[in-house]
């Protein structure tokens, strides 16, 4: 397999995964949540033509991970997620079920399991050909589901933020926000940043996370680990590829916010 990061971050996410497929060099796509006029850009500067994308994947119903859908399947490329995926993303693409092989195309097969995050129908996939498999789980604070069956070639999973300075700040907010004669603005400023701290800490997955959902898979035969959706703010991406990549003992490299791989 081949891949390529055209966009790696909550501003928007896009890849492009190069199988080959009984001797044919396959390309499809996992999230479109970049502009269109970027997704031309992006694989002209790799010398890939739009029209050898044969499909198009999606983890979820957010704007920076389908914001394309809609154009794409109108130039003609299929799009699979989930029902409410498809919904949110104003979509007539096609319905993966969960937890069952879908053919999307002629030997690449793509099984999609439930995740947890703040949207409805947030899946990740494992993508198989005769010859390889990948595990691609994007957005998530965790998932139930046992994939241990399965031996990836490759991983790519999210790793959004560091765990140690997300807490850290979370409680420097809440100290400050106890501070005597607190004025209302400032007050309102704090509630916002606690809120977000939040938020994140429900719906991403932090380095520890990412740590603990490698150790559910069985990684035996994995080759490369890639790190997905780092937060511009609150992601260490030297400490957590090295972690990762120490812990595993298996390559790692990281997802850029505004593509390569890193």
């Amino acid at each position: 397999m081949k891949a390529e990061c055209l966009a790696s971050s909550s501003s928007g996410n896009c890849f492009i995964l190069e199988f080959n497929v009984n001797g044919v060099p396959t390309r499809i796509m996992v999230e479109c949540g970049i502009p269109l006029t970027d997704i031309y850009k992006r694989l002209n500067e790799r010398a890939i033509m739009l029209t050898s994308i044969k499909a198009c994947l999606i983890t979820h119903g957010h704007q920076d991970h389908c914001k394309s859908a809609s154009k794409l399947n109108d130039l003609g490329i299929p799009i699979y997620a989930s029902k409410p995926t498809l919904e949110l993303a104003k979509c007539n693409g096609n319905e993966l079920m969960l937890e069952k092989p879908n053919r999307v195309l002629d030997g690449l097969f793509v099984m999609p399991f439930s995740v947890e995050h703040d949207c409805e129908g947030s899946i990740g996939f494992i993508i198989k050909t005769k010859d390889e498999c990948v595990i691609f789980i994007n957005d998530h604070k965790r998932w139930t589901c046992n994939l241990s069956n399965f031996k990836p070639d490759y991983v790519f999973i999210e790793c959004n933020y560091y765990h140690t300075t997300v807490y850290a700040q979370l409680n420097e907010l809440k100290k400050m926000k106890e501070q005597p004669n607190i004025d209302e603005k400032t007050l309102a400023e704090i509630n916002i940043k606690i809120s977000q701290h939040e938020r994140n800490l429900e719906s991403h997955c932090s380095l520890r996370g990412t740590i603990k959902g490698l150790e559910k898979l069985n990684l035996s035969n994995t080759k490369t680990i890639f790190l997905m959706h780092l937060s511009d703010r609150y992601a260490n991406e030297y400490i957590m590829k090295n972690e990762v990549q120490d812990k595993f003992g298996i390559k790692t490299y990281v997802c850029k916010k505004i593509g390569g791989i890193k």
